[in-house]
């Protein structure tokens, strides 16, 4: 339960782990990425999420990356690392090192691929909460894990002392509103799937999002669909969200998601970097087919005319 122990609110892009084409991380982008973000009115970044291909990532380097953002921002831009595992005592063990490393607080997924019951996944988060005592964002991805965090199953979580909160990325906007209504006086409910839906979803009751393709290819137009709403700039806030959509239904299904955002980021002369094998980058053919999206937008007129 959050009891005030942390106030987050507001888009949290999930920063990208830039890598160069063989494989290594490549710092420099990776700074540049999170200090752009920053300037561009992101709130907090999540480091190590789905969208920072954390699968690909080993413990120590997930450490630097919390490291080098933590460093990289002032200390008003909330740092998240994504600590999730499957094994209790590897998470546990992540994230106490996490903890030394400045972030405000952790990011984890249900443990996947091993079928956990809704009871071994509580009793996986009592003893996260217990031994490491940070603040943890749950991260429901079900169509990653198998395991799908429905409203009561959140109520059931928000009652454990070090979880203050949960992004949501059920694909059933039904049960976002519901979680909204079951734990939103407990802890900090963050939607995904902010390109689809954040303005639906800042109404119903979101504090925030963490957020993916949109603020990483479209920078500050993207990243205020959440200030805009939750201002009340409906209008506006309803422009940005049919762009958001359009480059989410353009770019979807082109290659793997990495690959396109990094594609797209590289062409807009942000800091993508490729993805980490087994993905690889985006064919020639992919990459038209992206450019012709961002094309679309008027993305490319856009850094244009900021150059």
């Amino acid at each position: 339960m959050n009891d005030g122990k942390v106030a987050w609110r507001g888009n949290f892009p999930a920063v990208v782990t830039p890598f160069t084409r063989d494989g290594a991380i490549d710092e420099k982008r990776f700074v540049e990425a999170v200090e752009l973000l920053a300037s561009e009115g992101a709130h907090g970044v999540v480091v190590s999420g789905s969208n920072g291909e954390s699968w690909a990532l080993k413990g120590p380097e997930r450490l630097s990356l919390f490291a080098l953002a933590r460093r990289a921002l002032p200390r008003d831009i909330t740092v998240i690392g994504g600590t999730g595992s499957i094994p209790t005592g590897d998470v546990v063990e992540l994230t106490k090192a996490a903890r030394e490393t400045g972030v405000d607080g952790v990011m984890i997924m249900p443990p996947y691929y091993c079928g956990a019951s809704r009871r071994e996944v509580v009793a996986h988060f009592r003893t996260i909460s217990d031994e490491a005592r940070l603040p943890i964002l749950v991260y429901n991805s079900p169509k990653s894990t198998g395991v799908d965090v429905v409203a009561d199953f959140a109520a059931e979580l928000a009652e454990i002392e070090w979880v203050c909160g949960i992004k949501q990325s059920t694909l059933d906007f039904t049960v976002f509103e519901q979680t909204v209504a079951a734990c939103g006086e407990r802890i900090r409910v963050f939607t995904g799937h902010s390109a689809k839906r954040g303005m639906a979803s800042v109404l119903a009751g979101a504090v925030g999002f963490v957020s993916s393709l949109d603020p990483h290819v479209m920078g500050r137009e993207g990243i205020s669909l959440f200030a805009l709403t939750q201002s009340g700039q409906f209008d506006a806030a309803r422009r940005v969200q049919m762009r958001t959509l359009a480059l989410d239904r353009g770019l979807g299904g082109i290659a793997s998601g990495p690959a396109v955002m990094k594609a797209a980021m590289n062409m807009l002369n942000r800091p993508g970097g490729y993805p980490r094998r087994p993905l690889l980058e985006a064919s020639d053919g992919e990459k038209e087919a992206i450019r012709h999206v961002l094309d679309s937008l008027g993305l490319f007129s856009q850094v244009r005319a900021a150059a």
